[in-house]
């Protein structure tokens, strides 16, 4: 069952730090350089957690 958990919430973090880069274009988009790099960096530790989370979901499997 956590293996499952793991996964799902992995899935869930990459998507949602897929939606982070998509704000990050659309603010540089209009020119706000500094809310684009926010986001930049919300994505990516989002994005790392993501990985970590795959990490607990294979050693789960085995």
């Amino acid at each position: 069952m956590r293996q499952y958990f793991f996964e799902i919430l992995t899935i869930l973090l990459l998507a949602g730090s897929l939606a982070f880069f998509w704000e990050s274009i659309e603010y540089l988009a209009r020119r706000d350089y500094v809310a684009a790099v926010l986001l930049l960096v919300i994505g990516v530790s989002v994005i790392s957690v993501g990985k970590e989370m795959a990490r607990l979901a294979l050693v789960q499997k085995e």
